[in-house]
């Protein structure tokens, strides 16, 4: 009694602290009519509408902040790491953050709930040029007079705003995480690990320097990695042909054209830029090749043969074969240089030569393409690249060049050069696919120029043996990556900007050599660890630089330079293993990350990782596709079909238009979809959503308006056939879910759970037991069974949607155990919670548990208390094939009546079936009778079952119609029943509406019963 006073002196000075508007209650509600209180009518302050604009609510009363810390406390001998492969700190959420972080969410939460202990650390890629330039773009000062430190300040202060605003959007989704202690790849921490890491790949020989053709975004002034393209397939370049005269033929070559006067091979090349800068012809040897000539001109040209038809119609020409010869005939060929006729070229056979397009015959510039340097190693041609990181020629090209732009004016002057040496054949627009900087939106070149790599090609078998280990999904992601393993020959790790690590290398500035010693790298580690990578702009040369290590090469500060390369992001990324799964052994049970990361985070963590350790840096790979607008297209703001995530659980400007769904109906949306494929999204998606989670809401309402008078703890009654079937259903539900989150195919569970709650328990069970929960005295066994089952029902499904709806499961199980006898204390003793419901002056509501005295009520929150576990008593097949024949029987009377109106009639079943007539009599031993578990069932008001054929006297107003049941015990079976409708022969009972009174206005016997509590 004293606890109860103080309880309520505790919510007095509640009230008046808060200066609140109105505090309320919830009281029940009851219809204005004779019998209605007497009714065991459903009580619940649990709402129906605005649950998103309590969501916050929620998650500060069920300690959402919390759970994590409490999880990683606690006791558990199972652990489970999922390592979060970290968003770009460039802008605010999208909903491609939204479905990779719910997903991510969903896996924890199952996993939490299923006894691990789980390991997540977010984490944010904060480096790199998209970063930097939108810290320039923001800047108003003119970034070309700022120096490398301001660049990287404004950076980081932009990436830092991004940081935070994207956290926000996290936790506001309900992302249980580790918010404490995230990784951010601009820690001074992370980046000394991650020297460290290079350097142990340089020491094993895996990291080298070399002048190679790598992928040049002028726009960008950097190298750029593959996973840093994307192509526009509408792409437009100028198609040329171009003749290459013989300058001195091979005796075979000569023998077969017996003249090769006015003789020259032709090629084919998009990029007429590179024309000067070749320094080769290929062809295919095994191909044969023809000389053709050109009627009109004194033109006799060398193609392969396979060529002559298309080019034919391509240059709109009339060409004549004179001799076809084999391609081995090329073997020795020099050619003269269309744009300089003092050099001469050779000709040499390559295994990269294509027949589809062009003329069989391979323009090879080294500078300027992959296969072309591949043939200039192997040849020994020189490299020279003539073109400077802006995309410009260099001075020492030909006047006419100098200056110009190879992607804007040097096209079109190199091919008025050729027009002028009567060398340019054929000219034309071409329409293809060509690589863009995914940041600058502008076209890139191949250009040389000395740049630090990992060895890949020395890396893939390796890595492709453990690709065989991992439990891949889809499992034709492991091919893909297996294909892009093999393409990658090589990996171009520097780039040349300012705002990332620093490779830790200075230069013997008269040879150009670098000096990247294990002392150096751990000295420069030492400073990165207490300055921050900063270090490196930051302090003088000699600081970085010591004397020691330059006494090793008998040099002295004057005669080094620092490097001015700093590491690729996917390098950053990449290793985000080795700093943040310390704990987990350097290996991460899942990543799950969207299907782009294939080449990109997947792969260069492999990479990384089997260069490092010999194996890969997780045992599961998860990709999910791309969201998609609900008609499949790419979402974009000149479209106008851009989904932002923050509407959707704030709600936009205009709430009427935009509402506020929160985060739920985001969570459900990106589980409810085929998430390895592409995700649809949309207003009217979501508004869908929305719908099913409002019945999802109902059915718990129904639970719990209900369960108000129940007490769980109290002991267990008989259950009713019909009540053992659903624990049946609601064990098979478990069971199917269950597995369905093992196997990540969370679209079944939803499906599963909205089959369930609105076909076989909305629709069928609580239609059918509504009766029995409202009418039958507060105490019955008959009510108690029923309650049980909901009981277990709420239970079972919050449980089961925890993971994908957490608001709401947790806002489920706060009302319940609200209605509970107690929450248990510290001290171990059930108390009477309070939950108080609370409006301020604002109209913001929040749910609270209040803390009397000094004894804290806890709540429990759901993921503290386990998965969903059935009674294993629940499971009993047998009874689905009883209750699947039931249903035709039920389906067939309902049908032949209008079901809303059961009631109002009495139905007699006749069947000359002993199996048949078993199963009924399992739901009545009665003949007849208005309370039997068959009456219920049918929803009728009397029910006669009889063995037999139906009388051959129908009366008027009665009906005849019969059905065919299949057999249980095998269901390919049926027979026939026949059923026997008439109205009511009994009086309406003014309180539970059954025509089952023995007079007119007075209760039938089950009521009066109930009034009386069974005296009479």
């Amino acid at each position: 009694m004293q606890l109860y006073k103080e309880a309520t002196r505790t919510i007095q000075r509640f009230k008046e602290c808060c200066g609140l508007l109105r505090f309320h209650q919830t009281l029940r509600r009851h219809k204005s009519s004779r019998y209605s209180d007497t009714l065991n009518l459903p009580n619940t302050s649990f709402e129906l509408w605005g649950a998103g604009n309590r969501e916050q609510s929620v998650q500060s009363a069920c300690g959402f902040s919390e759970l994590y810390a409490w999880q990683r406390d606690s006791l558990r001998e199972k652990n489970f790491t999922l390592h979060d492969g970290p968003p770009y700190a460039n802008g605010d959420v999208h909903v491609g953050h939204a479905l990779n972080k719910i997903l991510k969410d969903i896996i924890n939460r199952y996993k939490l709930m299923r006894g691990y202990k789980v390991h997540y650390v977010p984490g944010w890629d904060c480096h790199g040029l998209p970063i930097e330039l939108k810290a320039l773009t923001e800047s108003k000062e003119d970034f070309r007079k700022l120096s490398a430190l301001q660049i990287r300040n404004q950076a980081r202060k932009f990436a830092l705003k991004a940081i935070e605003s994207q956290m926000t959007a996290f936790k506001r989704w309900g992302i249980m995480a580790d918010w404490d202690n995230c990784y951010y790849t601009f820690d001074k921490e992370y980046e000394a690990s991650q020297l460290q890491l290079f350097h142990d790949m340089y020491q094993k020989g895996f990291i080298y320097r070399d002048v190679k053709p790598v992928n040049w975004s002028p726009s960008s002034r950097t190298a750029l990695a593959e996973a840093e393209l994307e192509y526009n397939p509408h792409h437009i370049s100028p198609a040329i042909y171009v003749k290459f005269s013989i300058h001195a033929p091979s005796t075979l070559l000569a023998d077969a054209l017996g003249n090769t006067d006015n003789a020259a091979v032709v090629i084919w090349t998009t990029t007429p830029w590179t024309i000067p800068a070749n320094q080769a012809v290929c062809y295919m040897a095994d191909k044969d090749y023809c000389l053709l000539e050109c009627k009109g001109t004194d033109d006799r040209l060398i193609i392969a043969s396979d060529r002559v038809a298309d080019l034919k119609e391509v240059w709109g020409r009339d060409l004549r074969i004179i001799t076809t010869f084999s391609g081995r005939c090329l073997e020795g060929c020099s050619l003269y240089h269309p744009l300089d006729p003092c050099h001469h070229v050779p000709l040499l056979a390559a295994n990269h030569v294509k027949m589809g397009l062009g003329t069989g015959l391979i323009h090879t510039a080294p500078a300027h393409g992959a296969e072309d340097y591949g043939v200039a190693i192997q040849h020994n041609l020189k490299v020279t690249c003539q073109v400077d990181s802006e995309g410009f020629y260099t001075d020492d090209v030909r006047e006419e060049l100098r200056g110009k732009n190879v992607l804007l004016d040097a096209n079109q002057t190199v091919i008025d050069m050729l027009a002028s040496s009567k060398n340019l054949l054929h000219q034309e627009d071409y329409e293809h696919s060509y690589p863009y900087d995914w940041r600058t939106k502008k076209p890139i070149i191949i250009r040389a120029s000395k740049q630090w790599f990992i060895n890949t090609a020395s890396l893939r078998d390796t890595a492709s043996e453990c690709l065989d280990e991992i439990d891949m999904r889809p499992v034709y992601g492991r091919a893909t990556m297996r294909t892009q393993l093999a393409a990658r020959t090589f990996w171009c790790i520097s780039r040349q900007r300012v705002w990332g690590v620093p490779i830790p290398v200075v230069y013997n500035k008269h040879t150009d050599e670098p000096i990247l010693t294990k002392e150096l790298v751990d000295h420069v580690t030492d400073l990165v660890m207490h300055h921050g990578s900063d270090c490196w702009w930051k302090l003088s040369k000699d600081k970085i630089v010591p004397q020691n290590i330059l006494n090793q090469f008998d040099l002295c500060l004057d005669d080094v330079v620092l490097g001015e390369d700093i590491l690729d992001i996917w390098f950053d990324s990449g290793t985000s293993w080795s700093h943040v799964l310390k704990d987990a052994g350097h290996q991460a049970d899942v990543y799950i990350e969207g299907e782009d990361q294939y080449g990109a985070w997947f792969q260069t963590s492999l990479l990384t990782s089997v260069a490092a350790q010999g194996t890969a840096p997780y045992r599961s790979v998860l990709v999910h596709g791309f969201a998609l607008d609900a008609e499949g297209r790419k979402m974009s703001k000149s479209l106008g079909n851009v989904v932002n995530p923050d509407v959707i659980v704030g709600g936009g400007k205009n709430k009427k238009k935009e509402p506020a769904y929160g985060a739920d109906v985001l969570r459900w949306r990106m589980a409810d979809s085929d998430w390895m494929g592409r995700i649809n999204v949309g207003p009217d998606l979501f508004a869908m959503t929305n719908q099913n989670i409002i019945k999802l809401r109902n059915t718990f309402r129904y639970f719990l308006g209900n369960l108000s008078d129940f007490k769980p703890s109290e002991g267990a009654v008989e259950t009713t056939p019909l009540d053992r079937y659903m624990l049946h259903l609601l064990h098979e539900y478990s069971d199917h879910v269950t597995r369905a989150y093992e196997d990540y195919e969370f679209s079944e569970v939803t499906r599963s759970a909205m089959d369930l709650v609105h076909n076989k328990i909305s629709s069928f069970y609580l239609e059918t037991v509504k009766d029995r929960l409202y009418c039958e005295r507060g105490d019955s066994e008959k009510r108690r069974s029923c309650q049980t089952v909901l009981h277990h029902m709420l239970e079972v499904i919050s449980r089961s949607l925890a993971p994908i709806v957490p608001h709401l499961a947790e806002e489920v199980h706060l009302h319940y155990s609200k209605q509970q006898e107690g929450t248990l204390s510290q001290s171990g003793k059930y108390l009477p919670s309070i939950l108080i419901f609370v409006e301020f002056k604002d109209n913001t509501k929040f749910w609270e548990i209040l803390k009397i005295g000094s004894i804290g009520i806890l709540y429990r929150s759901v993921f503290k208390s386990g998965w969903t576990t059935p009674d294993p008593e629940w499971y009993q097949p047998h009874l689905a094939n009883q209750w699947d024949a039931l249903t035709v029987l039920r389906e067939t009377f309902h049908s032949a009546i209008q079901a809303p109106k059961s009631r109002e009639y009495d139905v007699s079943i006749y069947t000359q079936d002993a199996q048949v007539l078993h199963l009924l009599q399992l739901l009545q031993e009665e003949k007849t009778s208005c309370e039997s578990d068959l009456s219920e069932f049918l929803m009728s008001s009397f029910t006669t079952v009889a063995m037999g054929t139906p009388p051959l006297d129908i009366p008027d107003g009665c009906k005849l119609v019969s059905t065919e049941l299949p057999i249980p015990d095998d269901m390919t079976k049926l027979m026939t029943c026949s059923l026997v409708i008439q109205p009511a022969t009994h009086f309406r009972c003014n309180r539970c509406r059954k025509h089952t009174a023995m007079e007119a206005n007075r209760l039938c016997v089950r009521c009066t019963s109930s009034l009386t509590q069974g005296w009479e």
